[in-house]
């Protein structure tokens, strides 16, 4: 069975200062984009791309290395969206499922005799779900039709800027022309150049040349339609900062290498893409693992030795709500280099949660206003993307847990135990469940009851749901509101560190039956 080869992509912004490089590439943008469209509409219309490969190399004046990028590269984008899409209406059906509990919830709470300003609340809220409901409904609707049709449905450009057309004023145009012109430029911002390791360079299309440093010259192969003027290469040159290394392994055993440009505000930046250098563990389970609790606004890290008992904790602030894609990646890349400089050293593996967030975004219609916004907005996969390529680099491993319970456990369980937040302790959690560690729970403990014996041989986890279901009753009755686990304090600023210097060594891993049980 082969062995599916790592990927490693690193990207850095093109110096163009006179602004001619810039000119060559909005154009073969443009052009790049006009193929891609037309090819998408001709698959529409059920044409396979391999017939049109000598009708588009003449329409658009591409070489055949280029049509065959554009088509891998509009397949690719289609095969994800058919793969994405089961995923989609089960997280309508589930927010449809919560939406209807909110309605019936409210609903009850209306047939109550309540004040009349309460009264008034509340039925706007109700109204406020029902269209939501009814949103949610149409989308599930259309995308089990788009399913069974097998449609596929691309917005060239962005959704929300063709959206903008309907309402200029508010979306800062004076014109359609204005807004056209931008729409049109959205819609050629990118283009893409597919690697072969047969080829020079690992790239026909662009080859790169190692200057030096962190220097590459970069020889672009232009499409026949703008060679006009008779040159067929653009020469670019580029700083990489981060990727070096994998670059230049890549051009010297030839390897193949993928680029791929994209303009933004700024200017040009390239994507380079390349088979990651051989993974060299430099990590051990038996000195302990580092745990990691994604939250909304923030993660939450605690260090264990090998027993499993807290060595230090550390909040590391990772707010995404109201930032663009390029600016929650860049506050992702931030939050995980902190990440990186705390575990480095310790040749420690790190432990994450193999979350489903889907299904708890799909909850968020009865959370509060700011919480909801924060979680929605939070990119769990590529936090997980960009964790793993950082501990990859780092010779790290990463292990991931399932994460039921976690929270509960570590709130009812360590919180109180060892002096941690409750985010700490589900990191704790996490960390020791990589270490295949005991979750019983402690007989001390308020939480604890004795099972029925018919239940005592059931997985631990059946006790930690019942506690689970009763703290969410005694949530819902408000006995406990002010208990609820609430975001550390001063996430905005720089990571907190906690040595919890007393913990380490302190308490086994694996109590003793008199600890346990007392």
């Amino acid at each position: 069975m082969r062995t599916a080869k790592v990927q490693r992509t690193d990207q850095t912004r093109i110096a163009d200062p006179e602004g001619t490089a810039g000119a060559v590439l909005d154009a073969y943008a443009d052009l790049y984009g006009r193929a891609e469209r037309a090819l998408f509409a001709a698959m529409r219309r059920g044409v396979a791309p391999g017939a049109l490969k000598s009708e588009f190399m003449a329409r658009f004046g591409l070489t055949a290395r280029q049509f065959n990028a554009l088509a891998i590269n509009l397949k690719g984008k289609i095969a994800s969206i058919k793969e994405r899409r089961d995923g989609l209406i089960d997280e309508a059906k589930a927010r449809i499922k919560k939406a209807r509990q909110v309605v019936a919830k409210l609903d009850k709470a209306l047939a109550k005799p309540i004040e009349a300003a309460a009264r008034k609340r509340l039925l706007n809220k109700r109204h406020q779900k029902q269209r939501r409901l009814a949103t949610q409904h149409a989308r599930f609707v259309q995308l089990e039709a788009d399913r069974d049709a097998g449609t596929v449905r691309i917005c060239f450009g962005r959704r929300k800027l063709f959206r903008a057309q309907f309402d200029l004023e508010a979306n800062g145009y004076t014109s359609l022309d204005e807004w056209r012109a931008d729409w049109q430029r959205a819609r050629s911002s990118q283009f893409f150049v597919i690697g072969s390791k047969d080829e020079t360079g690992g790239c026909q299309g662009c080859v790169g040349e190692y200057l030096g440093g962190q220097r590459f010259a970069l020889r672009l192969r232009l499409p026949p339609a703008l060679c006009a003027s008779g040159e067929k290469y653009q020469r670019l040159e580029i700083d990489l900062p981060y990727g070096t290394d994998q670059l230049v392994a890549a051009l010297t055993l030839e390897q193949a290498v993928s680029y791929r440009f994209r303009r933004d505000a700024k200017g040009w930046r390239v994507f380079v893409t390349t088979q990651a250098l051989p993974f060299t563990l430099a990590s051990d389970r038996r000195l302990g693992v580092i745990g990691v609790d994604l939250n909304a606004d923030h993660l939450a890290v605690c260090e264990t030795d090998h027993f499993g008992n807290p060595i230090a904790a550390l909040t590391i602030p990772l707010v995404t709500y109201g930032l663009d894609r390029d600016q929650t990646q860049a506050a992702i890349g931030n939050a995980i280099k902190s990440l990186m400089e705390f575990a480095r050293d310790k040749g420690k593996p790190l432990a994450i949660e193999k979350l489903a967030f889907a299904q708890k975004k799909a909850a968020l219609e009865d959370e509060g206003p700011r919480h909801a916004r924060m979680l929605s907005a939070l990119a769990y996969a590529r936090i997980g993307a960009t964790l793993r390529a950082r501990a990859h680099d780092a010779g790290l491993e990463v292990i991931a847990r399932n994460p039921a319970y976690t929270s509960v456990i570590g709130r009812e369980k360590f919180a109180g135990r060892y002096g941690l937040s409750p985010h700490h302790a589900a990191a704790l959690v996490i960390a020791r469940r990589a270490l295949n560690l005991s979750e019983r729970p402690n007989r001390r403990a308020r939480t604890a009851r004795p099972l029925p014996a018919r239940n005592r041989g059931r997985h631990v986890w059946s006790f930690w749901r019942q506690v689970a279901q009763q703290q969410r009753r005694m949530y819902r009755a408000g006995s406990r509101s002010q208990d609820r686990s609430r975001s550390p304090p001063a996430l905005r600023g720089a990571a907190r560190a906690e040595t919890l210097l007393s913990a380490a060594g302190a308490t086994p891993a694996r109590e003793s039956s008199a600890a346990l049980f007392g």
